[in-house]
């Protein structure tokens, strides 16, 4: 990963947890976002309630920084970091999230705009944007 400044991209990633250590899961995943990217802002760690009205409440957090990976290895990295932290295909079945790790803009564009809308995220984006 390049990071002297030259092919720095920002980008701006929501992190959930609905089960285990869930404040522990965030932090460990913002730990994460700090060895892929460069000058992070992060939010609290917030809880919200699972957005379809069943299921175990989140915790939440939203990070932006500058990473020099491009958009697939880092996205490839953020699926890695939660399969090693618990999330498989037996958890997504459930329900349940050990981890989640989404990136919602890449290089000014929201390219999740489902995500950039819900009050899950914009808890967090409104902290790291003021």
């Amino acid at each position: 990963m390049m990071l002297d400044g030259e092919s720095l991209v920002k980008v701006t990633l929501s992190f959930g947890s609905n089960s285990g250590k869930r404040v522990v899961n965030i932090n460990n995943a913002l730990k994460w976002f700090e060895s892929v990217s460069i000058d992070c802002r992060f939010s609290s760690v917030y809880e919200t309630p699972e957005i379809h009205g069943h299921g175990a409440p989140y915790m939440n957090a939203v990070a932006s920084g500058f990473t020099g990976y491009d958009f697939d290895t880092l996205n490839r990295l953020a699926k890695v970091f939660e399969v090693k932290n618990g999330r498989d295909t037996t958890c997504r079945l459930q329900g349940i999230v050990p981890i989640d790790v989404d990136i919602v803009i890449w290089d000014k564009e929201i390219i999740r705009p489902k995500d950039f809308a819900c009050e899950f995220f914009q808890i967090g984006y409104k902290e790291i944007v003021s």
